[in-house]
């Protein structure tokens, strides 16, 4: 690797030698703004489709609006709207994330090592978003399509106002699970603290398990067949939800 001088903001890179689909093409982003910083990335990707950013200092809206078959490593942590809105692209965070990771991206990858906080995957179009450990509130929040795996446990309201894909959370689920669910479905394998409006919790059956073994393997989550008896799913009562006095709710014995 050699250093250059970056004429456009007179921050240092990393530049490789390598040409296109070689090897990574490292920036640092220690002493750049989230603007200079998504120029630069967006300038790099027309040349380079293997990117690693040094240095993130937890920046937010790091890698938006990114377009293409490109992969990108973040060596670090990563603040609010990391990847919001990116299509095609394979991002990946070696570290934590803050609120909104993922935000209506329409396809592509997004792999975060650690936690996330709320908002994980809000309004998603397509695509597929893990976060390894634990994320916060309203994950997949009105989420169209796509999926969100989560390795640990997911906050209150986790699925509210879904409107399609799946969301699949190893660990448990916090209070109004699947709160105003159109869409849809929740797979949980620990314990849910309560359904919200609209929401039932169901048995999997084989389907829905041969479906979990799959994606879970290809995200490396190694888990027991005793495991995977252990889901169970929240799906809507109705795609068209009345809200007010309902009584297949009171009488509802789903938990």
């Amino acid at each position: 690797m050699v250093k250059t001088n970056d004429k456009s903001n007179n921050k240092i890179i990393k530049k490789s030698n390598d040409s296109r689909d070689n090897k990574a093409y490292e920036l640092d982003f220690s002493s750049v703004t989230p603007r200079e910083a998504n120029q630069k990335l967006k300038e790099i990707i027309r040349e380079h489709n293997n990117i690693i950013i040094k240095n993130p200092n937890a920046m937010h809206y790091l890698v938006a609006g990114v377009i293409g078959d490109v992969k990108i490593e973040i060596d670090g942590s990563a603040g609010y709207f990391v990847g919001t809105m990116i299509n095609k692209a394979k991002l990946k965070i070696n570290g934590n994330v803050g609120w909104f990771a993922g935000d209506n991206m329409t396809g592509g990858e997004i792999i975060i090592d650690g936690s996330a906080g709320d908002g994980a995957g809000q309004g998603i179009y397509d695509g597929t978003l893990v976060v390894r450990k634990n994320a916060g509130s309203r994950t997949g929040e009105i989420m169209k399509n796509g999926t969100i795996i989560i390795g640990g446990d997911s906050g209150f309201m986790s699925g509210i106002f879904m409107m399609g894909g799946r969301i699949i959370v190893l660990g448990d689920l916090g209070k109004d699970a699947g709160e105003s669910i159109i869409r849809g479905t929740i797979y949980v394998r620990g314990s849910v603290s309560s359904l919200g409006q609209n929401a039932k919790l169901l048995d999997i059956d084989d389907n829905d398990k041969k479906e979990l073994k799959t994606l879970l393997s290809n995200y490396d989550f190694v888990l027991d067949d005793d495991d995977y008896d252990k889901f169970r799913k929240i799906v809507p009562k109705s795609k068209r939800p009345f809200y007010g006095h309902d009584e297949e709710e009171e009488n509802c014995s789903c938990i």
